[in-house]
């Protein structure tokens, strides 16, 4: 999961996720290939596995079939296709997967269907193939506009290839498009990533995410700069002026921020990443993917070919079987939900657990709200401005004062979902 790192900004127009997404499911499929592992990377990727591209689709495929005939045939709202580099797949694959994706579920008409992708990747042939196949959203990782920077992190495209991409993009009929951003990237300073971010908002994308880099233990780049053999990483003050100016440009473009990483243009939110905020239900079919359906968790294993022997009975009986606690899922709608810019949803809160959220954390509410880092209406618990930029503050604060309860676990800090932006 990526940063809960940082975020300011003012309060964001309502979301366009409307109330019946909530009786429906969201669908991520997980395509685990790259090129090249980028250097900061722990996702479940490989590198050299192009020839048994076909080998995953199928399992892919035989593994919906099998959830669906395990959950029944379910109405979905959202699809996202994540990675890896899903685009290393080719438009015949993908048009495949969707079609039985709809032969076992009930695809909404306006269901938002995501696509990640590499800039380095594409080609109009694919592109048209996929927005055939009904892919509707282009979320590309473009994380920087430096090419000495896109090097340094082991991105295999240029900034020239990322505008190039959007404009392939958009010719081949995308009209909603995310732009994937990185900073706090070792040596980039201040004016390199206000740069960064004036030349992805020339482009115009409908969607931007915009996530500090954070050092995952184990990957290339986090053993290069411990070992001091590449530049360091900004310092705080550093990563202040680039938040602020991560605020500044995208308001003055149009962008409202509505969680702590993600700006969107007006009704363009994610609907898909809404979902794990809302904690609302969603199936992970795929290489290493986490589920979270009625009320059961469960993930799928991450090795390669683990994953491409499982049996159509065996992708309905995965790993990590079990409930989590009302406690647990109590502490995880709040950590979830004051992602969002519009805080968490006060009486869905208490019709689903019986009780107000301030019952469950009187302490840290009152706390919070002295300090003027948290604030309510009638229908929502929100951070303010200066709450979101001290977030992981005020989640341990919450966690403090769970585990005095014995709410908090922290299991459950580790068993979310991925998202792109």
């Amino acid at each position: 999961m990526k940063s809960l790192r940082r975020g300011l900004g003012t309060q964001s127009p309502t979301s366009p996720f409307r109330e019946e997404y909530m009786e429906t499911i969201s669908l991520y499929i997980h395509i685990p290939l790259c090129v090249k592992k980028c250097a900061y990377c722990d996702f479940a990727s490989f590198s050299g596995r192009m020839a048994q591209r076909d080998c995953y689709v199928q399992a892919v495929c035989r593994e919906i079939r099998a959830q669906a005939a395990f959950f029944g045939r379910r109405r979905v709202a959202t699809v996202f296709f994540g990675g890896g580099t899903p685009t290393l797949l080719s438009g015949a694959q993908i048009t495949e997967m969707m079609r039985v994706v709809r032969e076992c579920f009930d695809v909404l008409p306006d269901a938002e269907i995501t696509m990640e992708g590499n800039p380095g990747t594409l080609d109009m042939e694919n592109l048209r193939a996929y927005r055939a196949a009904g892919v509707n959203r282009l979320s590309l990782g473009v994380q920087s506009m430096d090419d000495k920077l896109l090097a340094a992190i082991g991105r295999i495209h240029t900034a020239k290839e990322a505008e190039d991409a959007v404009a392939m993009a958009r010719k081949a009929g995308f009209e909603n498009i995310n732009l994937d951003l990185m900073y706090g990237l070792p040596g980039q300073n201040a004016i390199q990533w206000k740069e960064t971010l004036q030349k992805a908002i020339g482009l115009a994308p409908e969607h931007l995410s915009c996530y500090s880099l954070i050092l995952e233990e184990g990957t290339p780049l986090y053993d290069s700069v411990n070992a001091g053999e590449c530049a360091p990483l900004p310092d705080e003050e550093t990563m202040e002026s680039m938040d602020a100016l991560t605020l500044e440009l995208t308001a003055a473009a149009g962008y409202s921020q509505y969680e702590v990483s993600n700006y969107a243009k007006p009704d363009r939110q994610c609907r898909h990443n809404i979902v794990y905020w809302e904690c609302l239900p969603y199936l992970g079919v795929g290489l290493g993917a986490h589920s979270d359906m009625d009320r059961r968790r469960f993930y799928n294993p991450a090795e390669w070919e683990s994953y491409l022997q499982m049996t159509g009975n065996d992708a309905a009986q995965r790993k990590g079987e079990g409930s989590c606690s009302q406690q647990e899922r109590m502490f995880e709608r709040m950590m979830m939900g004051l992602r969002q810019t519009r805080g968490v949803d006060a009486a869905r809160f208490e019709r689903d657990f019986g009780c107000t959220i301030e019952s469950v954390w009187p302490e840290t509410i009152a706390q919070m709200t002295r300090k003027k880092l948290m604030t309510s209406n009638k229908e929502r618990i929100l951070l303010t401005p200066r709450g979101m930029q001290v977030m992981n503050g005020v989640l341990v604060s919450l966690m403090e004062e769970a585990e005095k309860q014995g709410i908090y676990e922290k299991t459950l800090i580790d068993s979310k979902p991925q998202t792109d932006d």
